[in-house]
């Protein structure tokens, strides 16, 4: 009685006190991994952090991009991005009836159109998105718009040269990750794998420095960086200018228009 009741103890302690690893494979086959405890999480792509990592405070949804080969630290937070006036593209997500288990975990399925044009299964799983550290971490995630990385004067044209399914994507938002369940597979139209999670394990004893910021490390933000390369290109104009002769119509109007949004930039 006494060794069942120690079992107990020791099984209920790692669910409760134990982090969360979701792991994740690309089309290429190469694994990510989210590692979530506490109040914080961990972006690692397939090289385990070597060329660069995210740190996400959930608490005051803080995210922080750490590069190590140049000592830096970029933070951003989306609540200081206004709300998007309108949406990018026309976005329709329909279910399409109950999908496989991924990962161990029952899924549906839900066919995404942007602007008309499939894009694809996106199958999301309920049972998932009720753990409690992918509770949070969707928390924090549903807020964040790659938009956040774009100053507003450069926005229309970045939307105008990209494909409708990523900016549906994006939009995604609340209505597929908080009401529908965690993103668990995504296909392409044609049905080709183009990301799933392989596994989600909890109560994972992690090591407290995966969620530590390097001290030593210089810090910025993404509105800091994006002036210090409208500085570079002022600098640059004259060889730009020389580079734009040879370019055609098309090209010239194109770097024409990026150098005025770098120029029209808040200071």
């Amino acid at each position: 009685m006494r060794l069942l009741l120690a079992t107990v103890l020791v099984c209920f302690s790692l669910s409760v006190f134990g982090g969360t690893v979701i792991e994740n494979r690309d089309a290429r086959g190469e694994i990510s991994r989210v590692s979530i405890e506490g109040g914080w999480a961990r972006f690692d792509g397939a090289d385990k952090g070597k060329s660069g990592y995210m740190l996400v405070d959930l608490s005051s949804v803080t995210f922080y991009a750490v590069a190590p080969a140049e000592h830096t630290i970029i933070e951003f937070s989306p609540k200081e991005k206004k709300k998007d006036k309108q949406q990018a593209v026309k976005m329709d997500l329909e279910g399409a009836g109950k999908g496989p288990e991924v990962a161990g975990y029952e899924t549906q399925i839900y066919k995404l159109s942007a602007d008309g044009k499939s894009c694809g299964s996106i199958l999301l799983s309920k049972s998932a998105a009720k753990i409690k550290d992918v509770s949070k971490l969707l928390g924090a995630l549903r807020g964040l718009n790659p938009d956040t990385f774009i100053p507003e004067e450069m926005q229309q044209s970045f939307h105008a040269h990209r494909d409708p399914c990523d900016l549906a994507k994006t939009q995604l938002g609340e209505k597929a990750i908080v009401k529908l369940g965690f993103p668990m597979k995504s296909l392409d139209p044609k049905g080709k794998v183009i990301d799933e999670v392989v596994s989600i394990k909890t109560g994972i004893k992690l090591d407290s420095a995966l969620f530590e910021l390097p001290e030593e490390y210089s810090r910025t933000t993404v509105k800091e960086m994006m002036e210090g390369m409208r500085k570079e290109m002022e600098a640059a104009r004259d060889k730009i200018e020389k580079m734009m002769e040879e370019m055609s119509p098309e090209e010239r109007a194109k770097m024409e228009q990026m150098l005025k949004q770098f120029s029209n930039m808040p200071q």
